[in-house]
């Protein structure tokens, strides 16, 4: 899959799924949920990476980003953009590609409010640089909603659907609850 429009969405679930399991392992945490999202975003860059030979930055400033696709930055950019990152920068041959942002979707976003913030700031980005936008989110059971339910109420939200997930995987050390993860391509 090296085509310029290529779809990464399956496998920034699938990345984004072992790097949960992976930091559950080496972190010893009790739920799965308090993974770190840069830990999220330097597996999903290093499985990019060695899969596809993709260049990845991880935290990487939207102005640097717009800066290299040849966009001009002024008081209005320096005042819109200029504190955002994106998770994971995607490059081919030196120049970006895709942004990919990453959200822990738990009691503390039940109906996907900061998955949306994330996705209109991305927009901002890809309206002036015609930039791939990928949004992956670990999804989790919570009172009384499961994944299936929540991803419903998420895809409102987002007034668009995710295209690929990972498996439902139950939580760690017995807890009562599962998560999935889940990504696609929003434009």
């Amino acid at each position: 899959m090296t085509s310029e429009n290529a779809d990464y969405s399956q496998n920034i679930a699938n990345y984004g799924a072992a790097a949960v399991k992976k930091y559950r392992d080496i972190s010893g945490i009790r739920n799965d949920n308090e993974i770190p999202e840069i830990f999220l975003g330097g597996q999903i860059a290093i499985g990019l990476h060695e899969e596809f030979r993709l260049q990845c930055h991880v935290e990487r400033p939207y102005l640097t980003i717009l800066k290299e696709l040849g966009g001009r930055i002024d008081d209005e950019v320096i005042s819109s953009m200029g504190s955002l990152r994106s998770d994971v920068a995607l490059y081919r041959e030196g120049r970006p590609f895709a942004l990919v942002e990453l959200k822990i979707c738990d009691e503390r976003d039940a109906r996907g409010g900061k998955v949306l913030a994330d996705l209109e700031k991305m927009r901002r980005l890809s309206v002036r640089t015609q930039i791939d936008t990928y949004l992956g989110i670990l999804l989790t059971d919570i009172s009384r909603k499961e994944c299936a339910d929540r991803r419903m109420i998420i895809e409102e939200t987002l007034g668009a659907n995710f295209s690929n997930h990972s498996s439902l995987e139950p939580a760690g050390y017995g807890a009562d609850w599962k998560w999935q993860f889940l990504a696609g391509r929003f434009r």
